[in-house]
């Protein structure tokens, strides 16, 4: 079964954590940078079915975190 994603790499997303795993980064915007599944290469890993791989700016620096389609929310 093919998992169908509404997100396309650059899209801007806020986070909308709805299970413990994500909690903390519930509320977080970011772009999508890879949508699921994608192989491996030399920028990420294995991206899997039903996971978008975003990128959020910290203060720290950059950050990237695997992201079920279910929990992203498009924003402006």
């Amino acid at each position: 079964m093919v998992v169908m994603s509404q997100f396309r790499p650059g899209d801007r997303v806020l986070i909308a954590a709805s299970d413990e795993f994500l909690a903390y980064v519930d509320g977080w915007r970011g772009r999508v940078a890879v949508v699921g599944p994608k192989a491996p290469n030399a920028c990420h890993s294995q991206v899997p079915e039903g996971y978008a791989l975003v990128e959020v700016i910290d203060g720290d620096g950059a950050k990237q975190l695997y992201v079920p389609f279910d929990q992203l929310r498009l924003t402006v």
